[in-house]
């Protein structure tokens, strides 16, 4: 298929090469960017996905944030109360309301 067809050979190369770039921008942010910096792009990251599909709150298990940000599960439940304390997010029954987005993006590296 990708020797017969060069428009699904094009896609298919842009394709990997926009998921290339994407998990260079996250290694980067896992080097360079402080815990804080990390789980507030994860949570905008995720606000956006959840808002195409029509939810305003994220629903994500603990683990699996920590896993997207590169940290333990104690150091996300302490950023996301930290984040609640400050009135950046809100949170009930699990379920995570941005109320700041625009200071969450902008929170220093």
């Amino acid at each position: 298929m990708l020797h017969n067809n060069r428009d699904f050979s094009a896609a298919f190369i842009k394709m990997l090469a926009n998921n290339i770039q994407e998990k260079e921008e996250q290694l980067l942010s896992l080097a360079y960017n402080s815990i804080r910096k990390r789980v507030a792009e994860a949570l905008v990251t995720l606000q956006e996905k959840y808002e195409q599909e029509g939810q305003p709150e994220i629903s994500i298990l603990r683990d699996d944030l920590a896993s997207m940000v590169g940290t333990a599960k104690e150091s996300v439940i302490r950023t996301l109360t930290d984040f609640k304390n400050e009135g950046l997010i809100k949170v009930e029954q699990g379920r995570i309301t941005i109320l700041r987005k625009h200071q969450l993006q902008d929170l220093p590296g």
